[in-house]
């Protein structure tokens, strides 16, 4: 009897902890993207839906969701909110995000994609040098990061893809090199015709990238996620 009364709260207590725990990790998706959209753009992932949606059709299961900041450049259609301030709000933004995630599902991988400033605040955060940066096993989940018409582009990343041999209106200095995150987990988007992450002149272009490289970009993604 004595051993019986002292084994039935132990048990109890057992029983009361496991289902919650064991239903959170059950509710954990394999592969959960998180997406930034670009200056005045809705809240929602913008002009990056396209991409993020095509690789959680790729992933039957992945989940995903858009990063919540102001996105804005001093417009009033954004609250006034002047870019810096908006970029700064971004990336911790994307930091409290990511690391909310991975407390939750540990096992999770994930997937950053931003596009302009977007791309920009998904940069400061995996690459540092702004702020706010994601470390630890939160930094470690991240298996791909997709930056759409980054104002951080600047020459001879070694990330970089597209036809830009110059740099964004926020370039990133001379000799700079990503860190805390992998270089080898990342993809820079932008051409010479863009005028935010180039120097060109046809702000259309800055639309493009998900049309022009976005089954290029899809495969980056998968083929970091299935070495992963």
């Amino acid at each position: 009897m004595k051993v019986a009364a002292v084994a039935v709260p132990v048990l109890a207590g057992v029983a009361s902890a496991n289902p919650v725990d064991v239903s959170a990790r059950q509710s954990c998706p394999e592969i959960h993207v998180f997406g930034a959209r670009e200056t005045t753009a809705p809240a929602g992932f913008g002009t990056s839906a396209g991409l993020v949606n095509m690789v959680t059709q790729a992933y039957p299961g992945a989940t995903s969701e858009a990063i919540n900041y102001p996105a804005c450049g001093g417009q009033s259609q954004c609250g006034g909110v002047p870019y810096e301030q908006s970029a700064q709000q971004g990336t911790q933004a994307v930091v409290s995000a990511v690391t909310s995630l991975n407390q939750r599902c540990p096992n999770t991988k994930i997937v950053l994609i931003g596009y302009s400033q977007g791309g920009q605040i998904m940069d400061n955060a995996f690459c540092g040098g702004a702020g706010a940066t994601l470390t630890g096993t939160a930094l470690a989940a991240v298996k791909a990061a997709i930056f759409l018409g980054d104002p951080h582009n600047a020459p001879n990343l070694p990330y970089n893809v597209g036809t830009c041999r110059a740099g964004g209106f926020a370039a990133r200095p001379s000799g700079f090199q990503c860190s805390p995150g992998s270089p080898d987990l990342i993809q820079s988007y932008c051409d010479s015709a863009d005028p935010y992450c180039c120097n060109g002149n046809d702000a259309n272009h800055h639309q493009q990238y998900v049309t022009i490289y976005g089954q290029q970009a899809l495969s980056f993604i998968k083929s970091k996620l299935d070495s992963a």
